[in-house]
């Protein structure tokens, strides 16, 4: 009997343990709700943006790599901004941002945006009506949208090591443990 319950007690460490390795790599966070978006929203909520509002106008800026889409909306209506000219200068290099739709425009960037706090001031003349929205650009908010991060690679790494090595072991030590499952199993045929 004493060795039944050694062996319960090594079962329920060992449950214990995998729960444990398993359980932060499938924890999602807040805000993941797996509700009616559509794959498109899921992907754009992962890319970095900035937000910058005046008294006139509200401006969100997604950025793909060198490039930069804005979205110009009215702050009092949240009406699209359309045919606007936008003067943008980010971090000291002044570019125009081109329109590409209703209320979107399209900024080529020379280079990448780099990980620091980075300034940008959009001008904005709409039809006689400028407007100056200044921001700062912090990518290091958003870190990476890799699914897993390194910290759980890792932890999976380690439960993986740790089935193999219990694999290994049990493998290596078969005889003694199906001698001991035998002797378990005539102790309980003996007791009923």
């Amino acid at each position: 009997m004493k060795l039944f319950k050694n062996y319960t007690h090594y079962l329920v460490q060992l449950i214990a343990a995998l729960t444990l390795a398993i359980s932060p790599i499938s924890y999602a966070g807040p805000g993941h709700d797996h509700g009616d978006e559509k794959a498109n929203q899921q992907r754009a909520q992962t890319l970095p943006r900035f937000y910058a509002e005046s008294d006139l106008y509200e401006l969100v800026g997604v950025i793909r790599g060198k490039q930069i889409t804005l979205y110009l909306d009215r702050h009092a209506t949240n009406e699209v901004v359309k045919g606007a000219s936008i003067d943008v200068e980010v971090d000291g290099a002044k570019m125009v941002a081109k329109p590409h739709g209703d209320g979107e425009y399209l900024l080529e960037l020379k280079d990448k945006i780099r990980d620091q706090p980075t300034p940008i001031s959009v001008t904005i003349n709409d039809g006689g009506v400028n407007d100056i929205l200044v921001s700062t650009i912090d990518l290091s908010q958003f870190g990476n949208s890799s699914v897993m991060n390194w910290k759980a690679w890792l932890k999976l790494l380690l439960l993986v090591c740790f089935v193999a090595g219990v694999a290994y072991w049990s493998y290596r030590n078969r005889g003694l443990l199906r001698s001991r499952a035998i002797k378990i199993i005539n102790q309980i045929k003996e007791r009923v």
